[in-house]
């Protein structure tokens, strides 16, 4: 945690005061979380939002109740009492439920109930406490401190986010070091918020905001707390999550459900993806539907519009249209990398004022050819001319634009690699892609070993360590958890493949649904699925073909080893990750899309990834990864001139989200 106060700024409804109560506690050197217009919880009495709860390693749990702040206090003192009773009752009650937080009988962390009032001070014989600004550490200076553990199970507790801990009991880790038993550990410990996380999933704005960050830095459980905050807050908005690659539906459904403090109202909140088809629903098909007007199906066959047209064809012919619906209270958008910009448009007219739309996105992990536009083109322009939508950053407010830097998925030395050869610095000749500006490296949590990174300058480049969980490196051995194997033919990649695989499953303690294979040329997925299960025809664990003859909403199944292509495993994660048939990734055709395939692959990756392949090649894919290896896991290359940067692909740390 950060040595001060973290905010995260929600709404109450009193901006100045929530301000004055945190410049006071940062004066009191409070160390801890306060959580403005949060937790918001469904109570007997309904919907029930605290207006300020602190969660302090110097003062434990401190509600502060803003109701009764002006006014003759005499006159509310039974108004406070009932305000004070109903949120301490509401708060331990769920606070019991969670066996972290007890010790016996007796709660870790004693709740205490504070009425800030401008002029009023005093502790009544019932305990019940009203305090101006300035008599609050004379209250806060009679708790008792608690432990980093405490504050921890403290803030998962406020964030509900025990709901990322993993129920898979993993009866057959026996041994300590074992993979599977390294796989445990992680998942335990997997249930905590940074401040970044906590800002971009809890502050509301009343118009857009955009989510940026490096792989695995948690935007898929941003959108889901985001999306059930909402939801409680504002029951009777209708709130769309949508996202591009379909098998993610159930995997959103699972975390708005468990973020949520009651079965959502399904029939507001709606999970769908973009595009639909004749039999499954999508947000472009239900603008179709509002609109009148026939839908292309997602195959592109559609006799009144034509065959082959592209997503991008199928909205641009819808904002042809005039008087579209306001259907969406607040739209929540991810993998925008992958949709048209015209898709951006439609979800601005459909969206109510003043616009609460929420998008995140990965340039490196686009995967087709669409180039995402800045902000301001994004949504188009409006009768003037003007940009529809732009950001303006006031210090000290809701913020629009959030940079999710702390990587949790992919061990620092894996994430390091992705981004080396998603990028092509050692493939030999001109660099592939670049960022366009120098201090988007820092932003994204990378820092310069060898002084500032200049244009036209040797650099080096590597992770920095605030950057990524302190457990991967006493966890795995770099060169065990990540390793790339050129091969002479294709039968005797599968045949290795197979065999690490019965070696992992036997050996290693882990599940089979902890594995996850990914086929990196996707014409071909259904070959390599066959090939496959001809090996695996005698073994008791079986294998499929997510996404592809499976429901295309499961990725892993029980007891059987999930095979695919990187479209259908986007959003997923696994602790074993191999990727075969590499070398399509190192083509010169389509070269910045084929390596920002082979950077999705790679960080899919919670631990050990295998990259195989066969041919030349790959063989000069092996090749640069030892370069990176042998620089210790850093990026040493010539930086770019400014001149080398107009001629390359280029994109900004605002185009980088997970």
């Amino acid at each position: 945690m950060s040595e001060g106060l973290e905010i995260v700024y929600g709404k109450t409804g009193n901006f100045a005061l929530e301000h004055e109560l945190a410049d006071y506690l940062r004066k009191c050197s409070t160390k801890g979380t306060m959580y403005i217009g949060y937790p918001a919880f469904a109570s007997e009495e309904g919907h029930l939002q605290f207006d300020i709860l602190l969660s302090s390693l110097n003062s434990g749990l401190v509600i502060f109740d803003t109701q009764h702040f002006k006014g003759d206090i005499n006159s509310q003192l039974d108004s406070i009492r009932l305000r004070q009773n109903l949120l301490y009752n509401v708060l331990t009650a769920r606070m019991r439920e969670n066996s972290n937080l007890c010790n016996g009988r007796r709660l870790k962390a004693e709740p205490l109930v504070v009425s800030l009032h401008e002029i009023h001070s005093d502790k009544l014989s019932d305990n019940t406490i009203i305090s101006t600004f300035e008599n609050i550490n004379n209250y806060l200076s009679s708790t008792a401190q608690i432990s980093d553990d405490t504050y921890y199970s403290l803030n998962a507790f406020i964030l509900n986010t025990q709901a990322l801990r993993s129920k898979k009991k993993r009866n057959r880790v026996k041994n300590s070091n074992s993979l599977g038993s390294k796989i445990k550990f992680i998942e335990r410990t997997a249930a905590n918020l940074d401040s970044y996380q906590k800002s971009a999933a809890l502050e509301l704005f009343d118009g857009p905001q955009k989510i940026r960050g490096i792989a695995g830095s948690g935007k898929t459980i941003v959108l889901a707390i985001k999306t059930a905050n909402l939801h409680l807050k504002f029951p009777e908005w209708r709130i769309l999550l949508t996202y591009n690659t379909k098998s993610q539906k159930k995997q959103f459904e699972h975390l708005v459900r468990a973020f949520s403090s009651k079965e959502p109202d399904w029939s507001k909140v709606t999970i769908l993806p973009t595009w639909g088809n004749f039999f499954s629903s999508g947000v472009y098909n239900e603008i179709c539907e509002r609109l009148n007007h026939p839908f292309v199906n997602f195959s592109g066959s559609n006799t009144e519009l034509g065959s082959g047209l592209t997503f991008k064809d199928a909205c641009a012919e819808l904002l042809k249209l005039e008087n579209f619906p306001e259907i969406f209270d607040v739209a929540l958008i991810d993998e925008a990398q992958d949709l048209p910009q015209e898709f951006f448009e439609l979800i601005y007219h459909t969206t109510k004022n003043p616009k609460r739309i929420v998008y995140a996105y990965d340039e490196l992990q686009n995967l087709n050819r669409l180039e995402m536009k800045p902000t301001e083109q994004l949504f188009g322009k409006d009768e003037s001319y003007q940009p529809r939508i732009s950001f303006k950053e006031e210090a000290n407010h809701t913020k629009q634009d959030f940079v999710l830097p702390i990587c949790y998925r992919n061990p620092p030395w894996i994430l390091t690699t992705a981004l080396g050869l998603g990028l092509g610095i050692h493939r030999g000749g001109q660099i592939l892609q670049m960022f366009n500006d120098r201090r988007n490296w820092n932003e994204l949590g990378f820092e310069s070993v060898v002084g500032e990174i200049n244009y036209g300058d040797n650099v080096q480049l590597m992770r920095n360590k605030c950057k990524s969980p302190h457990y991967f490196e006493k966890l795995f051995d770099r060169k065990t958890s990540i390793q790339f194997k050129t091969f002479d033919s294709k039968e005797n990649e599968r045949l290795h493949v197979y065999k690490d695989i019965i070696q992992n499953l036997e050996e290693n303690e882990i599940e089979p649904d902890d594995i996850l294979v990914i086929v990196a040329n996707p014409n071909i997925v259904m070959e390599e699925f066959h090939e496959f299960s001809k090996l695996f025809i005698e073994n008791p664990v079986g294998v499929h073909a997510a996404g592809v003859v499976s429901r295309y909403e499961s990725i892993f199944e029980h007891n059987s080893i999930a095979v695919t292509n990187m479209h259908c495993a986007k959003g997923h994660e696994a602790a074993v990750v191999y990727i075969v048939g590499a070398e399509y990734c190192a083509s010169i055709f389509d070269a910045h899309i084929r390596r920002n395939l082979l950077y999705s692959c790679i960080t899919r990756t919670k631990c050990w990834v295998r990259v195989n392949g066969v041919g030349d090649q790959m063989q000069g894919l092996e090749n640069e990864f030892n370069r990176i290896q042998s620089d210790d896991f850093s990026l040493k290359f010539t930086y770019p001139t400014k001149s080398t940067l107009q001629q390359i692909r280029t994109f900004t740390s605002e185009n980088i989200v997970s």
